[in-house]
Parts: C-alpha cells; sequence; structure tokens
C-alpha cells in the first residue's frame, strides 16, 4: 500500500479481499466500496438516485461498473 500524504483528506483504503479484476462489481460489492448498505444502493438504483449507473442483468439483478464505483468511492485503479 502507498503512504498517505499527511497533508491529504483522503486515506488510502487496502484492498478488498476478492478483487479479482473484473470490471463489473456485484450490488453487494459496489455498496461495501460505496460505504452503502446493499439494500439502500438497491433501493436508489430502483427510485433512479443510485450514485453510479447501474447495469441491468436481468429485471431483479444489476451489476456496477468498476470503474464508475472507484471514481466515486476515490479508489486509485
Amino acid at each position: 500500500m502507498e503512504p498517505t500524504d499527511p497533508n491529504s483528506t483522503r486515506t488510502a483504503r487496502p484492498p478488498f479481499e476478492g478483487d479479482t479484476g473484473s470490471l463489473f462489481y456485484s450490488e453487494t460489492e459496489a455498496a461495501a466500496r460505496l460505504g452503502l448498505h446493499r439494500t439502500t444502493l438497491r433501493a436508489l438504483a430502483l427510485a433512479g438516485l443510485s450514485p453510479v449507473e447501474p447495469v441491468a442483468i436481468t429485471p431483479h439483478r444489476r451489476v456496477y461498473r468498476r470503474i464508475d464505483v472507484h471514481r466515486l468511492a476515490g479508489i486509485e485503479t
């Protein structure tokens, strides 16, 4: 892990277990990286208010683009 700049307000985040390099995150994975509960992210997506655009796989399953989640969460890629 890279050292954190003491003048920065952001801190370096440890890598999440299970990071496989996939282009998409499941709803559970995306919510964890955004600091939300999975059901909160789901409710926001269903209301059209999700902080990142979901990709509908089926009417009941969504995934989120890894790059969008990382940008919003401030995770270095």
